[in-house]
């Protein structure tokens, strides 16, 4: 597959691809509201990341190119839903399932950029709090309670000093959890804006009001990993600019 040519990898028309490496790893960027892969509940109007079959056993997306071959993208890990950013995947499954371990391992660095609510007396630095899932009506919440501690080294990058007292900061995961970021953030007063589920919902609406944007305001902006291949190690980074629609907010 030459992933140059983006006709012959399905992709919604909403994301593309970013960066490729001969071993067949593709970064692409998702764009928001856009799920990873399908899930059980998934309609089928419902926008994933590839416009083609997942097959949930092998995590793969699968297709057929022009010549009637059949191709696979394997995901190395995924995204929420309203995120948009980086995510990887690959073309062969050996490269994947290292790429996998890499994240299990906690080997994977990754940054993500989001405007929240300003609160003055939020501190930089290490996050940690210990979260648990919880479901309510078949609806996944995430709390503090008594589970696996989670931490964010975060970052203060631009205040705006405006009536609607909004900020952007830089969030480096060092644990990957469900919501992580999106509860972190909750939890010190400062919710992602347009966060429909854990966010400050006057002020998402205030917001959406004045500048018509409707989603949630966290990008995946950076990912960086090595990995060995043909008995070569391999350093991999990829990077994806704020969304020009997002930094517009802060001007």
């Amino acid at each position: 597959m030459n992933p140059s040519d983006e006709s012959s990898i399905p992709l919604d028309k909403n994301c593309q691809i970013l960066d490729y490496h001969p071993s067949g790893l593709i970064a692409f960027e998702k764009a928001p509201g856009v799920l990873s892969h399908p899930n059980q509940k998934t309609a089928k109007n419902v926008r994933t990341l590839l416009r083609a079959t997942y097959r949930k056993e092998d995590e793969c997306f699968e297709w057929k190119n022009s010549s009637g071959e059949v191709k696979r993208l394997y995901l190395c890990h995924r995204l929420d839903s309203p995120t948009s950013g980086i995510i990887i995947g690959a073309t062969e499954m050996s490269v994947a399932e290292k790429i996998k371990e890499k994240f299990e391992r906690r080997e994977v660095k990754k940054t993500y950029l989001a405007i929240t609510h300003h609160n003055p007396r939020l501190r930089e630095g290490i996050w940690r709090d210990n979260l648990i899932e919880k479901r309510k009506d078949g609806n996944l919440r995430v709390v503090r309670g008594n589970g696996p501690e989670c931490l964010v080294k975060v970052k203060i990058i631009r205040k705006q000093f405006t009536r609607n007292q909004l900020q952007l900061i830089e969030m480096k995961p060092l644990t990957g959890r469900t919501h992580q970021l999106r509860v972190q953030c909750m939890l010190r007063k400062v919710p992602i804006l347009g966060d429909k589920t854990y966010g400050d919902f006057s002020l998402n609406r205030r917001i959406q009001k004045l500048t018509k944007l409707d989603r949630l305001c966290l990008h995946a902006s950076e990912i960086k990993f090595s990995f060995v291949h043909q008995n070569s190690e391999v350093s991999f980074t990829c990077e994806s600019p704020l969304p020009r629609l997002l930094g517009k907010i802060l001007t």
